[in-house]
């Protein structure tokens, strides 16, 4: 009897795992929950809070579709069901909220010739110049010119050979606006050593639309940005990575270091004109608990001189990630 009812007991767990099981082969369905302690403390607020942090579940897959071209799709929702968010409600106080926000939702094509991707995720300017100091889990670059991670309405082509990789995107926004396109970024990086450069250029139109897109915004946001990054750059036992970007007559940069499972992220913007140096820096470590199990915890620290403390921030945050599936 007993062994009847184990035998029963296997075969209802097949059935509803087999599903999920010839969605994994090829594609994959994924879900991680990251939630933690968050402590902040700024000139007038100091605070402690349990939060989501970019808890997520989405859905990859590609398909061969004969003649070496490949059909590739991805979409990811951020699922912040604790607060992860912030608002601002009627009387224009910060105000935390669920939230259910797009992450990836992109499709492609690829194939010996390269790839082409439409939708939104990481364009050329974050995986070649951005991405590769973009390594905290949560606070990186927060003093860059441009920051653009995932964006949306772009179309991006990349390709290349041997050490030498390259990118080129095209953005078409529903702004009411003729031009066309409303901007591009453009890219390459190529190997030396076991090191990465990259260098690119980031492109709006006259009425600035990709600002809206995540320019942090210099002097003239309708200015090109142009960036480079070199990373993986081996020093003993550890490595590091500096970026600079320049947009008119402002400047960044940044710098990235791993010391084993420890890192530090610092970047630090220059605006001339205004006469402003902002300071962004975070201390972290990453410890693996086994299994689909990590913690991360992570110290920043951002001074915006402004001249208003209020402004000024620091925090701290431990956080659990579990991949669920």
């Amino acid at each position: 009897m007993k062994f009847k009812t184990t035998a029963i007991a296997m075969a209802v767990a097949g059935i509803v795992a087999a599903p999920v099981a010839v969605q994994a082969g090829a594609d994959e369905i994924y879900a991680s929950a990251r939630v933690g302690l968050k402590y902040t403390d700024t000139a007038d607020q100091a605070d402690f809070d349990v939060n989501s942090f970019a808890s997520r579940f989405g859905m990859r897959g590609e398909t061969d579709l004969g003649n070496g071209l490949t059909g590739f799709g991805r979409y990811e929702v951020g699922m912040d069901f604790n607060g992860g968010a912030t608002a601002v409600d009627a009387d224009g106080e910060d105000v935390k909220v669920d939230s259910i926000t797009n992450r990836h939702r992109y499709v492609g094509l690829k194939g010996d010739w390269g790839s082409l991707t439409l939708g939104q995720t990481y364009h050329t300017w974050y995986n070649f110049v951005a991405g590769p100091l973009d390594i905290p889990w949560w606070h990186s670059l927060g003093a860059d010119i441009h920051t653009a991670g995932r964006t949306d309405d772009a179309i991006t082509y990349a390709g290349g050979g041997g050490a030498i990789s390259f990118g080129v995107t095209a953005y078409f926004l529903s702004d009411g606006e003729e031009t066309a396109p409303d901007g591009f970024e453009a890219a390459v990086s190529f190997g030396l050593g076991d090191s990465t450069i990259g260098v690119g250029i980031s492109s709006v139109d006259e009425d600035g639309a990709i600002g809206a897109q995540g320019q942090a915004g210099g002097s003239d946001r309708t200015e090109d940005v142009i960036g480079v990054t070199w990373s993986g750059i081996g020093i003993g036992d550890t490595s590091l990575g500096v970026g600079y970007q320049n947009q008119d007559d402002d400047d960044s940069f940044a710098l990235h270091w791993d010391i084993g499972n420890i890192y530090v992220n610092a970047s630090m913007l220059t605006q001339d004109a205004a006469d402003r140096d902002v300071t962004d820096i975070t201390l972290g470590y990453t410890q693996s608990l086994g299994r689909k199990t990590t913690m991360y915890y992570e110290v920043n620290t951002k001074d915006n001189d402004t001249g208003n403390s209020d402004d000024d921030y620091t925090a701290f945050m431990a956080v659990l990630k579990y991949d669920i599936i």
